[in-house]
């Protein structure tokens, strides 16, 4: 299921943040992943980090821009 629009990025960050937990606490202290499943999912997020961390000036940019320059409730 995917998330709503008004908080995807919310969302898809704190799940990440349990990914890294699962990376740091198990991972690479030997313990391995439940499937194959799991494995492609976690060289996907790799994938779309890389592709991510290629705009990554342009959307600190965006971001303090708008955060500077919009009215956000929270």
């Amino acid at each position: 299921m995917s998330n709503m629009s008004y908080c995807r990025f919310r969302n898809t960050a704190q799940d990440l943040g349990e990914c890294l937990e699962v990376i740091e606490n198990e991972i690479f202290n030997g313990d391995p992943l439940g499937s194959r499943m799991e494995l492609e999912g976690l060289q996907r997020i790799l994938d779309i980090a890389e592709e991510i961390e290629r705009y990554r000036e342009d959307l600190e940019d965006y971001i303090h821009e708008s955060i500077s320059t919009r009215s956000y409730e929270n």
